[in-house]
């Protein structure tokens, strides 16, 4: 396809001729994100604007990682042999040099590879090893049954706990997993007591009572509504079991919390139907929802209780082996280049321009590390928060499609994509965001069927990509 074609050619030159200028570059499936990525790392080379040792370009995935580096040396290789300016020709001669010296790889290793640096500032083992992810599950659950097993060992009153709130240590792993895989968010906790049972259970009791009296002595003809069924329910928890249990009683009160439906001509009398109605929902404004709401709050207290000492365990176990996993890397870098001006100013000259490629996978920790690396706090507030940071004239280039974000899962937020483009556009203005869309990967009639589709789905809004 000719150049001339190409209606996002005047962006595409952009890429590869305004260097001083941060960019974050929104590129459609089969655009070509890493070619352009590939271009510009080379024009910053050939333009004087850095050395290939001060270049960094950060991928997804290893194997990512690798075409990367193969495609570059290739980009290298082709503006050498095309170039006719002396000058130019030396300075990719010597990236070609030193090509071994650039840094292209995931954000974990990159993180790897600074806190190796400088493990003092860091308070870090210079010795660690990176946990990989398996190998991280692996640590992850030895950590809870050896936790698990010590409590059943030592302290039954723990285990006494979560029976009284209905529950098993076998439940919780998940918990425990969610915990760990996202340590960058704060436990909220207050002991919270329990609620005033007595007063449910006699309220409930009288409506029970009051909603009996109401109801048909026959079966209707096409069946009890919603609101009969419910109040047949709990007149039949409470003659089959001890609701002095706050166990039963919270069961009951949990399969009551509905929305429930009446159909008049069901009833003896069609006002009976509202007034049962409007008596159901006072009671669960005033007593049910409260109630369960209470409860709820303090089973979570008890649970954080239990599950939090397993949480040190975990970390202990990393400790004594000097591993640090994925998420321990990007905070530990985080932290790092937050904490020590001295540190972040020596690793800023160290590596002068940040290449990001699949941007929209990234998470809230890793674009913090990226603002730090690549930016500098106001004069006057040395101590503002990362987002306040001014990013130095061409450092930082991303490129990403948020409609190809799926790494949720893993903690990628597609907010943090969004984020990121409203700090450029506030910084650069429109010249800090731009599109490229051309397909070069499928045929003009997929294209148009896949657009047909996708136009009346992808909407923007609410942190959602736009069509």
């Amino acid at each position: 396809m000719s150049k001339s074609l190409l209606k996002d050619e005047a962006a595409r030159q952009e890429i590869i001729n305004d260097l001083d200028t941060c960019l974050l570059v929104e590129a459609g499936a089969g655009s070509g994100k890493t070619s352009s990525l590939v271009r510009r790392m080379v024009a910053l080379i050939k333009e004087g604007r850095c050395r290939v040792e001060t270049i960094t370009a950060i991928t997804f995935t290893k194997k990512a990682a690798a075409e990367l580096k193969g495609r570059f040396q290739l980009a290298l290789e082709e503006a050498f042999a095309e170039e006719l300016d002396p000058v130019k020709k030396v300075k990719l001669n010597q990236a070609l040099d030193n090509l071994e010296h650039c840094f292209i790889g995931t954000v974990h290793s990159f993180c790897a590879t600074l806190l190796r640096e400088r493990p003092v500032e860091a308070g870090i083992d210079p010795v660690f090893e990176e946990l990989e992810e398996l190998d991280d599950a692996a640590l992850r659950s030895r950590a809870w049954d050896e936790y698990v097993l010590h409590i059943q060992l030592s302290d039954p009153k723990a285990l006494d706990d979560l029976s009284r709130i209905g529950c098993e240590p076998g439940d919780l792993k998940d918990f425990y997993e969610t915990l760990i895989n996202y340590p960058d968010v704060e436990i909220v906790q207050a002991a919270v007591p329990l609620p005033d049972f007595n007063r449910i259970r006699c309220e409930l009791y009288r409506l029970l009572d009051w909603g009996q009296d109401l109801l048909p002595d026959q079966v209707p003809p096409k069946g009890w509504d919603d609101l009969q069924s419910l109040i047949r329910k709990g007149v039949q928890h409470r003659s089959i079991f001890n609701l002095e249990e706050p166990l039963n009683l919270l069961n009951l009160l949990s399969d009551l919390d509905r929305k429930p439906r009446i159909t008049k001509n069901r009833w003896a009398h069609p006002d009976d139907a509202q007034n049962a109605l409007d008596a159901f929902e006072e009671f669960k404004e005033k007593y049910l929802l409260p109630s369960l709401r209470q409860w709820r709050e303090h089973s979570y207290s008890v649970l954080v209780d239990f599950v939090q000492p397993a949480l040190d365990y975990y970390r202990d176990l990393k400790d004594e082996r000097s591993k640090l996993n994925f998420q321990a890397l990007l905070q530990r870098t985080a932290a790092l280049l937050r904490d020590n001006p001295e540190v972040r100013r020596y690793f800023q000259k160290r590596f002068t321009h940040l290449l990001v490629d699949e941007f929209q996978d990234t998470d809230p920790v890793q674009t913090e590390i990226f603002w730090r690396l690549c930016g500098e706090p106001p004069k006057n507030a040395p101590d503002a928060p990362w987002t306040a940071w001014r990013i130095r004239p061409g450092a930082l280039f991303l490129v990403g499609d948020p409609k190809q974000a799926i790494y949720r899962f893993r903690g990628a937020d597609v907010g943090a994509y969004v984020q990121a483009r409203d700090l450029f556009h506030a910084q650069h203005g429109a010249r800090g965001v731009m599109s490229i869309t051309t397909n070069f990967r499928s045929c003009a009639p997929i294209l148009d069927y896949v657009n047909d589709c996708f136009a009346h789905s992808l909407s923007a809004g609410s942190g959602q990509p736009g069509f």
